[in-house]
């Protein structure tokens, strides 16, 4: 459970270190005990009575976000595809041993009160996914099958087992996840369509990929000239017109994918979209395709560019990183971070991003190894490099379209953001 008190929200957001923090406290203790904490840190110079203020209202503000069940009495498969549809879920998780959950915008929200039991579980899997479906998983341990139900759509359902049992989670594609998408960068545009190189694309794990690699694949594919692998499990729409597209299937494991993208390789594509690179292997062989003089798009878990970035480095042994770091400084293009964020009503998502583009100054970063520098980079007020996603969160901020407390967590400058948010509200009166 998310922790909403003043000095977990304080220490989390690196706004006072735990040495400050402490002495707050035994300054309190000494005083009886009676005297707000907040007080304390603005007497003390560690907190603005501003921003105390700030913060006092995103502590509330995080309070009054947890919401209450979703209450559906009937837990047969119908009643519960129709409660999730209604409520505009992308996701639903069903298990045995808990509860039903579905996915709303970027937040998780429990559907019924009571956990279900494994038969009702495994109804559900056999009328969602066929009745063969639980037979197969006593021997791979994972199935995927597409799902179509009149009057709640299509989709795909993966089956696994956990350690209570059965569980199914089920996507709704149809359903858009992002209402206030913009359009993509220029930089982008031009790296994709300049058919060579590495585009990274990154963003925060289970939310987006389908959509964060859709618009690339389109624009990979406006050369009808060109051939296009994507390799992928989901369920992404692909062009019907300009390039050949056909898409491979993925896998699970690490050696599947790792055969996979040599059999893919082997096909001598023009441009490779990969739906997950986030193992030394994957990693690898993307960067000897794109090395090879295509073009290839690649999504990996990350929440920024140098985070992305560090990740793929640190899957390389010591004495291997200068040829790693010189091979990605001379493919490397672009990285295309993308967060949903909930839109300020509710009843939508936003979408911000990051974007580091590869210039010289870049390269030459990467090369020399010191990855923290980008963030430096990426700050300056219009550097050629891109920008942060702390610059599109504020930026989103003061157009009204998400709340700070949905900002907050994402940002990595916190206490940059509670003082720019200073000079929005001056603004706002």
């Amino acid at each position: 459970m998310e922790d909403n008190r003043l000095g977990a929200i304080l220490l989390d957001g690196g706004i006072v270190d735990e040495a400050g923090l402490d002495r707050c406290l035994a300054i309190q203790s000494l005083t009886g005990g009676t005297r707000p904490i907040g007080q304390i840190l603005v007497e003390q110079g560690l907190l603005s009575a501003a921003g105390l203020t700030r913060l006092l209202d995103l502590q509330r503000a995080r309070v009054a976000m947890r919401t209450d069940p979703l209450v559906v009495g009937d837990v047969g498969s119908a009643a519960l595809f129709a409660a999730a549809r209604a409520n505009g879920a992308t996701e639903m998780v069903v298990s045995e041993g808990r509860t039903v959950r579905i996915r709303v915008g970027c937040s998780w929200r429990q559907m019924t009160e009571q956990t279900l039991s494994g038969p009702e579980v495994w109804d559900f899997v056999r009328e969602t996914m066929g009745d063969e479906v639980l037979e197969g998983l006593a021997e791979h341990h994972f199935v995927v099958r597409p799902w179509k139900r009149e009057g709640a759509g299509n989709g795909f359902a993966a089956a696994f087992r956990q350690f209570d049992g059965v569980a199914v989670r089920v996507t709704f594609p149809g359903v858009p996840r992002a209402t206030q998408e913009r359009e993509l960068h220029p930089a982008i545009v031009e790296a994709v369509k300049s058919g060579k190189g590495l585009v990274l694309v990154a963003g925060e794990r289970g939310t987006g990929r389908a959509e964060a690699l859709a618009p690339l694949i389109r624009l990979a594919a406006a050369d009808k000239n060109h051939y296009v692998v994507v390799v992928d499990d989901e369920p992404v729409e692909l062009p019907a017109d300009g390039a050949l597209v056909v898409r491979r299937r993925y896998g699970i494991d690490p050696e599947e994918r790792g055969a996979s993208l040599r059999s893919v390789v082997r096909e001598d594509p023009d441009a490779l979209v990969i739906a997950d690179v986030g193992s030394p292997g994957t990693f690898e062989l993307a960067l000897r395709a794109a090395e090879g003089g295509r073009l290839v798009i690649a999504y990996m878990d990350a929440p920024t560019s140098t985070a992305a970035l560090v990740r793929a480095i640190n899957f390389y042994p010591g004495y291997d990183l200068p040829r790693v770091r010189s091979t990605l400084a001379a493919v490397l293009r672009a990285v295309l971070v993308r967060h949903e964020l909930p839109e300020a009503n509710c009843n939508g998502t936003v979408v911000a991003s990051e974007l580091l583009v590869v210039d010289e100054a870049v390269r030459e970063v990467v090369r020399s190894g010191d990855l923290a520098d980008l963030g430096l980079l990426l700050r300056v007020d219009g550097s050629r490099s891109g920008y942060s996603l702390d610059r599109d969160l504020l930026d989103l901020l003061g157009a009204g379209r998400v709340r700070i407390e949905d900002v907050f967590d994402r940002v990595e400058e916190k206490a940059w953001l509670l003082d720019r948010t200073k000079d929005l509200r001056a603004q706002a009166r």
